[in-house]
């Protein structure tokens, strides 16, 4: 599978939530968003929203936008891990975890915008907010075909979620129809404006403006269960997408002198955390994943190792653990991430990457926007 890169220049927008939504300014902000606006990346950059995002996003060039940069269990600071990339107007969005549509709202773009979707695989914080989307997408009025694609299964859970898990909603689309106010030419289709297609490694999509490709990578025990990376091609440069995996080398081809390298991060370096199950060797040393197999993940140490061996210009980890969000984020999570280790952690996350990659390193935040130009 040919795999080819134009370098482009890159841009990390800063960005403030604070600057207000489309021209109009945010009231009754709460604390905790507050804070999260002011946080900072691993690079002194802040995160949030400019008043002309959408403005940015509309015009001709490529961005990647984090619509999640968390994990699997629920986070209120963070939205389930998942990306946005933009090519002249086009949307892209990979993978419909929590949260996925207000992030996209909240820089600037209408989530019934998204032109294709893709998933990296189907775990449950990857696919969670598909359902509603694919609702919600539908009675508003879409009215292009969606092209929807990921690993084989792809194509069942889409139809479950909508045929089975909504149902009734189906039948009560069908219903208002019926007594659709005549005089109304807009109204949602009969159908859900949805295709659909199961997939497997190679080019996925490729249009004049940009390129589609994906290969497996290692997340899932079960070799006979899939789970996909994917890399966007463009004339602006180029974007490789992780999902969830552990080192792979699906990632090392997909990610050859990338621009942007966006990959999964939430296990930690052995011996970082006090406790839980990624705390302990079974989740850590070759030998006793093989003897017991469990989903693979990457460590910060293995990504800066990664991201230096394919000569990637940007290192953008996400998939992060909720190790400093609220307390009963971090105790629902305690089974897997023990205690809370402290802000320290991410001071150490850094330090392990850049130990062994001398690029530019950020740990991703909700609504972060680059721009490859």
């Amino acid at each position: 599978m040919p795999i080819y890169n134009k370098p482009g220049k890159i841009n990390y927008l800063r960005r403030n939530i604070l600057a207000g939504i489309a021209g109009g300014a945010l009231s009754g902000v709460s604390p905790i968003a507050m804070n999260q606006a002011r946080a900072t990346t691993g690079n002194g950059g802040s995160t949030g929203l400019p008043a002309n995002a959408l403005a940015d996003l509309e015009k001709k060039g490529m961005q990647l936008i984090i619509t999640g940069s968390g994990s699997a269990l629920p986070d209120p600071l963070r939205g389930g891990a998942s990306c946005a990339v933009v090519v002249d107007g086009t949307v892209l969005q990979f993978d419909c975890g929590r949260r996925v549509l207000e992030n996209l709202m909240l820089v600037g773009i209408n989530p019934m915008k998204i032109d294709h979707m893709f998933f990296t695989h189907l775990h449950f914080d990857h696919i969670s907010d598909y359902d509603y989307y694919a609702i919600t997408n539908w009675i508003a009025g879409r009215q292009d075909t969606v092209y929807v694609y990921g690993p084989g299964g792809t194509e069942a859970m889409s139809e479950g979620a909508i045929r089975y898990m909504h149902a009734m909603n189906v039948d009560f689309i069908g219903t208002i129809l019926k007594h659709w106010p005549p005089h109304m030419a807009a109204r949602p289709r009969e159908t859900p404006p949805y295709e659909v297609r199961d997939i497997g490694p190679g080019t996925v999509l490729e249009t004049d403006s940009f390129k589609v490709s994906c290969l497996e990578t290692k997340h899932l025990p079960d070799p006979a269960v899939k789970s996909l990376g994917y890399r966007v091609d463009s004339d602006y440069g180029s974007v490789a997408i992780s999902g969830d995996t552990a080192v792979s080398d699906g990632m090392r081809t997909l990610a050859k002198d990338v621009d942007i390298l966006v990959h999964e991060c939430v296990k930690p370096d052995l011996g970082m955390t006090p406790g839980g199950k990624f705390s302990l060797k079974d989740f850590h040393k070759k030998e006793l994943m093989e003897e017991r197999p469990q989903t693979g993940h990457t460590s910060p140490t293995q990504l800066g190792q990664l991201a230096s061996e394919v000569n990637a210009k940007k290192l953008v980890a996400y998939h992060l653990a909720p190790y400093t969000s609220v307390p009963a984020a971090i105790e629902m999570s305690s089974m897997y991430l023990g205690p809370s280790p402290g802000q320290s952690i991410w001071g150490e996350f850094l330090h392990a990457m850049k130990q062994q990659y001398d690029g530019p390193v950020i740990l991703a935040e909700d609504r972060m926007i680059f721009s490859l130009e």
